[in-house]
């Protein structure tokens, strides 16, 4: 039976704009194209400004979320490989906001192929999620205006788009591109050691043939050529060098504006300071960038290419940078081969057959308890090549190289003392020996029959196991086949070791017949 209720006069007008969700959360999105541009008046439009336009229009201070992680992420990557777009989507997927709000539609997409921003905008639209910007507030799910607000949006986005691939790329960065190709410096930071000559005409009136580009800066020039000066006395090793430079110096001296000429300009991008001293300096893993740039030679470099020989003044000599470049350098200034790569090898194996001292009897088989996270860490069995001798290290990977070690011509003798002193207290059944004395005698063809059976089937499982790996791709499946295989091989060898009346120590049971702290472990 059908039920029925009273008309509800219809209030909604199509045409008006739905008030704004202030009950509910709202995000504000910034975004930077670039991390020279963080801290610019636009990072201040992009979350105070745009904060106390929310308060204005109703919000609480506290339910103002602000995105912030994609300062620096180009607007032309996608949903997923910005951070803070991430999060925002996830939001609003979530129904967790009721606003978002932006400076303008351009911090949320320049997508040429309009993909991300459709995506965008279906999201808000599916879970009545409005876009705020300074000038629009954009209603994608509005029951007249909804689909008018989308093509507004898509044209934003679309223009900021075109304005980036046009304007910026094809011709500020076209600009930029055919200076650098010239030699010149476009604004980015300068090699240290040089200042940027920016005056376009000499005091006599004359064009400035070093328009625009490097010209040494001594208080750091110096500091340059001491660095390579130190390589070279270090006889090429950089982990001296480096040490000696966070230690020592040379540092670099804090600049200001009356140490730089007028008209030139300084501008070095140096983030390291020395851990020890606190003052400026590369940074050991940089070292090597600053020995091997040929812009300390004259030489001018774009795109990792040299394009302009000679292109300015050098700051070090070409025989001291020749000596740094080749030992750190595999290949020449062409991205060739380097024929005179010369690498600095300051530890070299001597040859076994070379050395004095026996290899250690107990090789891979000591252990130890030293480290309760690792218990039974294994020895290794190492040359010094100091005190030329074999020693036992036990060391802990990805930590210190060394935690202890002790000479295998101290441990080796004590070992062996030890394993004979066991083997002379351990007792035999006089019966069972002379019965096993007897069957020898005898001719007794049954128990070594038996063995070599044994051998023979020990044989066919290796086998089995050996076409088994040939299959297998699990990782797991293939480590336990290898153990398997090896488990077989020992015990091959023992049967075949094995006297014809012996009798096999039990397996795992290694620990009972040598002495305590040898042997043990998985095997």
């Amino acid at each position: 039976m059908p039920t029925y209720r009273r008309a509800e006069p219809e209030n909604k007008d199509p045409y008006r704009a739905q008030p704004l969700p202030v009950g509910r959360p709202v995000a504000v999105y910034y975004r930077q194209s670039s991390e020279a541009q963080i801290g610019n008046i636009s990072t201040t439009l992009q979350t105070v400004d745009m904060v106390e336009h929310l308060v204005r229009l109703g919000w609480a201070p506290e339910s103002v979320i602000m995105i912030d992680m994609d300062a620096g992420i180009s607007g032309m990557k996608t949903i997923e490989e910005r951070p803070g777009m991430s999060r925002l989507f996830d939001m609003i997927e979530h129904q967790a906001i009721g606003a978002v709000a932006a400076q303008d539609v351009d911090r949320f997409f320049r997508d040429l192929t309009q993909i991300q921003t459709n995506i965008f905008i279906d999201a808000c639209r599916r879970n009545n999620v409005l876009v705020l910007t300074p000038t629009m507030v954009y209603d994608f799910g509005h029951a007249t205006q909804g689909r008018y607000h989308m093509q507004m949006f898509r044209e934003q986005a679309q223009r900021a788009a075109d304005y980036l691939e046009f304007h910026i790329k094809g011709r500020l960065v076209k600009s930029r591109q055919w200076r650098q190709q010239r030699g010149m410096w476009t604004g980015r930071p300068m090699a240290p050691g040089y200042v940027v000559d920016l005056r376009a005409t000499l005091p006599d009136g004359s064009a400035n043939a070093n328009h625009r580009k490097y010209v040494p800066f001594e208080p750091y020039a110096a500091v340059i050529r001491q660095y390579f000066e130190l390589f070279r006395q270090y006889n090429g090793v950089g982990v001296h060098t480096g040490r000696h430079i966070q230690e020592h110096g040379p540092f670099f001296p804090e600049v200001t504006p009356e140490m730089v000429p007028e008209g030139f300009k300084f501008y070095s991008k140096l983030q390291h300071r020395s851990a020890i001293t606190g003052k400026w300096c590369p940074a050991s893993a940089s070292l090597r960038h600053f020995l091997t740039n040929v812009v300390y030679i004259g030489h001018w470099v774009h795109r990792d290419v040299i394009v302009q020989w000679d292109n300015h003044e050098p700051i070090v000599p070409l025989d001291l940078f020749m000596y740094a470049f080749n030992r750190l350098s595999k290949t020449d200034f062409f991205g060739d081969p380097n024929p005179d790569y010369q690498p600095h090898r300051q530890y070299k194996r001597q040859p076994k057959a070379t050395r004095r001292e026996p290899y250690p009897t107990y090789a891979g088989l000591i252990f130890s308890d030293d480290m309760p996270h690792k218990p039974h860490q294994r020895l290794a069995a190492v040359w010094n090549n100091h005190s030329e001798t074999y020693q036992y290290c036990f060391y802990e990977a990805g930590g210190r190289s060394n935690i202890w070690n002790i000479r295998a011509h101290f441990l080796d003798p004590v070992v062996d003392y030890m394993l004979l002193d066991r083997l002379q207290a351990t007792t035999l059944d006089e019966h069972l020996w002379q019965e096993a004395l007897r069957d020898v005698r005898s001719g007794n063809r049954g128990e070594v029959q038996r063995l070599e059976q044994a051998i023979q089937q020990e044989k066919r499982e290796q086998s089995n196991v050996l076409a088994a790996l040939g299959h297998l791709s699990n990782p797991d499946l293939t480590r336990r086949s290898r153990r398997q295989l090896i488990y077989h091989k020992v015990w091959t060898v023992l049967l075949a070791r094995m006297p014809p009346c012996g009798r096999l120590p039990p397996v795992g049971r290694k620990t009972d017949y040598l002495p305590r702290g040898v042997g043990g472990g998985e095997r």
